[in-house]
């Protein structure tokens, strides 16, 4: 169970992490 939170938490962080890059990008790249 805390394994299968643990593996949501870190999709998530990688979904919004390249989101948050591709606002970078678009703003400063």
């Amino acid at each position: 169970a805390i394994h299968d939170t643990v593996h949501e938490m870190a999709r998530d962080e990688a979904r919004h992490g390249k989101a948050l890059k591709g606002l970078l990008d678009r703003y400063f790249g």
